[in-house]
């Protein structure tokens, strides 16, 4: 017999280890998508992917396809993209505007609110069949919060205010870059990996990495800075920072802060400093300060808010994931900051980003490395026993500590030995 989460996460106060089986089991696998996936909140995608009536995005809650969809009320609904009839999976694109959602098995017809408005040849069916209960299932639990969207197949989960918690403050503070208007999402740089979906999502808030995965391309970025026009040439910096910070949360979310002021790529210096003076004026000095410092945000299990895209961590199977890199444009700001936030995404963090090769070559390796088990346990130990701990719950490290991943995995556990116990 396997043994139970429980005996998968060790921590004492000399060491933090993870059990290597976490990533490269398959049963292990098809366990967190029940107990991380399927019992808790996941990012759907952003109220702009579905902005006019019609819209919709078909998604993922772990393995469970999903269709997010604006209906004609203007209302965002979350389904299972099954239809009730005999099961087809009723939307095959990934996006789209419709007036109602038909059946390619059958041609059963929804509305895009969920109702049932049609069935082919009627008269076969007995006069009293009953249609009402043949609309589509709506998942348990639905969130919006600053345009983005979470979903919970389960409707025993805790308010989603409650589930950010203490890291709810970073999340205003990113929201905040948005001038008080809104984020606009782009159409994301898509592609896989060869290793687990727990790799990226431990890497997003790593700070210790850079040096040594990311100096070639910084250099390269520096040397070349007519061949990377968008991206931040302050981000180019190799060694580990002295200053920023990580932080981590009781439900297993994380940050990664870099301390450095924020910049815009290749953006005239003028527009620049109305950027940052809207930036004071809205917030005050001292906030518009942190809302312009880059960070990193980790919102368990899988979506992480970055300084100019979201990054969506969609698993696959246990040695295969997905990866949707959103840019993310402010409707309120001057086209130049835009236009440069689209090229940093293609040109670092893309998925032809000098930046993101590394990493996906990093995952790979990975996977490589322990796909036998003669390594059985990787450690987590940077910064353990330096942090500072809040009554909150909230660890708060130095930039290159593992505090986030340590959050992570501890959420991790609790919530694999919690359905274990179900």
């Amino acid at each position: 017999m396997q043994p139970g989460a429980e005996a998968l996460v060790e921590e004492s106060s000399r060491e933090f280890r993870v059990a290597t089986r976490t990533y490269r089991d398959p049963e292990i696998f098809q366990r967190e998508l029940d107990a991380i996936f399927s019992r808790g909140w996941v990012f759907l995608g952003h109220e702009s992917e579905v902005a006019n009536p019609g819209d919709f995005k078909s998604t993922r809650i772990g393995s469970q396809p999903i269709i997010l969809t604006r209906d004609d009320n203007g209302e965002i609904n979350a389904f299972y993209n099954a239809c009730p009839h005999r099961g087809t999976t009723l939307c095959r694109s990934e996006r789209g505007n419709v007036k109602a959602f038909v059946c390619p098995y059958h041609s059963w017809t929804f509305r895009t609110s969920g109702e049932l408005i049609g069935i082919s040849d009627r008269s076969r069916y007995p006069d009293d069949f009953p249609m009402d209960d043949k609309r589509l299932h709506r998942i348990g639990a639905l969130a919006n919060h600053h345009g983005l969207v979470f979903g919970s197949i389960s409707a025993d989960v805790p308010s989603f205010a409650d589930y950010l918690g203490a890291g709810a403050r970073h999340l205003e503070l990113w929201a905040g870059r948005a001038l008080g208007g809104r984020y606009r999402a782009g159409t994301p740089h898509r592609y896989l990996y060869r290793g687990n979906w727990k790799f990226q999502a431990e890497n997003v808030l790593d700070g210790y990495h850079a040096n040594s995965v990311h100096g070639s391309a910084y250099r390269t970025i520096r040397q070349f800075p007519q061949r990377f026009p968008g991206t931040d040439k302050s981000r180019a910096i190799t060694g580990v920072r002295k200053e920023g910070e990580t932080c981590g949360y009781p439900n297993g979310h994380g940050m990664l802060g870099a301390g450095a002021a924020l910049e815009t790529g290749n953006v005239p210096e003028e527009v620049k400093l109305r950027y940052r003076a809207s930036l004071v004026e809205r917030n005050g000095e001292d906030v518009a300060r942190e809302i312009m410092n880059n960070r990193h945000l980790l919102i368990f299990p899988n979506v992480c808010l970055m300084d100019n895209n979201i990054r969506v961590i969609q698993p696959i199977a246990h040695d295969l994931t997905e990866i949707y890199s959103y840019p993310m444009l402010i409707d309120e700001a001057e086209e130049p900051i835009n236009a440069a936030r689209l090229a940093d995404v293609q040109a670092r963090v893309g998925s032809a980003g000098v930046v993101n090769l590394d990493d996906i070559e990093i995952f790979n390796s990975n996977q490589t490395a322990i796909s036998a088990p003669g390594l059985e346990w990787i450690t987590l130990s940077r910064g353990l026993g330096k942090e500072e701990v809040l009554p909150s719950g909230e660890r708060i490290g130095a930039h290159s500590d593992e505090t986030p991943q340590r959050a992570f995995w501890r959420a991790w556990q609790q919530r694999m030995v919690a359905a274990e116990a179900a």
